[in-house]
């Protein structure tokens, strides 16, 4: 018989044996502070990802100078860094900031200088058609750079530009056809054009300042050709000096209105003009025989 109460089950507090797929409560707490943790860390590392990816490492150039292909992944898409202008772009220069050819505008040095014997045109160009910025006058002394195209030569105006004429019309010695004609007074010819004529004052005042060298001048007098004040002899210091001399007057004949020239016993007449100068008979000594002055006479 059984006590007061006997229960045919077994008693509650007893222990039950554990099965194989059970934790121990100590591995599931383990289990727990591990989830959590990595949660914790990825959120971590995603952040990071974020914040960061927009920033690319700056690679180094290569042998060449252009930038590898680099790239940033984000997500599931990824940025390229690789230039997109070809191989050779610089890295920051932009196409505003090519490299432009460097042009030396210094102007050469002079070769040489010459004369113009015809107003010429400075042209930018070595072409007929080519613009131009002004003239230069006949009877001035050019420099030359040594360079020339075709029909035209290179000059230097006012020492720092240069610009292009036609070369036919450059010479290497003053001739007399472009040397000027001065109007001014000479320095001690007031009392030699008190006798002349117009013609013959125009005529002594070119040859004065042409020619400075020359310093003893005949004028009016009463014999032949000086009577009326239409002559003029040039006393030279060589015949050298007369010949220019005769060549300036000949040259100038329609401007100076002459009649005749009568230079180393030569003579030249409007009259048979198309003779050129002619010889003279021997008149017996130098200074009739003109040979050490030039003789002009105008109409």
């Amino acid at each position: 018989m059984f006590g007061w109460w006997a229960s045919p089950y077994p008693t509650i507090g007893f222990s039950v044996p554990r099965g194989r797929h059970s934790l121990a409560p100590n591995t599931v707490r383990s289990r727990r502070l591990a989830l959590a943790a990595a949660s914790l860390v990825t959120a971590l590392v995603v952040g990071a990802g974020v914040a960061t990816s927009g920033v690319v490492k700056p690679q180094t150039p290569s042998a060449s100078g252009s930038l590898a292909s680099v790239g940033a992944t984000v997500g599931s898409a990824v940025v390229s860094s690789t230039p997109t202008d070809g191989p050779d772009r610089a890295v920051g220069t932009s196409r505003s900031e090519e490299r432009v050819p460097l042009v030396d505008h210094r102007v050469p040095k002079a070769k040489g200088k010459l004369w113009t014997t015809e107003a010429l045109d400075l042209r930018l160009e070595p072409r007929e058609k080519s613009k131009t910025t002004g003239v230069i006058k006949p009877g001035k002394q050019v420099a030359v750079t040594g360079r020339r195209q075709g029909d035209y030569r290179e000059v230097i105006v006012d020492r720092q530009t240069t610009r292009w004429v036609t070369a036919d019309y450059l010479s290497k010695n003053k001739t007399p056809e472009v040397m000027g004609v001065s109007d001014q007074p000479c320095p001690d010819g007031s009392s030699l054009e008190s006798g002349l004529q117009p013609a013959a004052i125009k005529t002594y005042r070119a040859v004065c300042a042409a020619f400075p060298e020359l310093t003893t001048y005949g004028g009016q007098d009463g014999h032949g050709e000086h009577v009326n004040g239409q002559a003029i002899d040039f006393m030279v210091p060589s015949s050298e000096v007369g010949q220019k001399v005769a060549d300036y007057v000949y040259a100038h004949r329609a401007e100076f209105d002459l009649f005749d020239v009568i230079w180393s016993q030569h003579i030249w007449t409007i009259e048979r003009s198309g003779e050129g100068f002619r010889s003279m008979e021997d008149r017996g000594s130098p200074t009739a025989n003109h040979m050490d002055h030039v003789h002009i006479m105008v109409n």
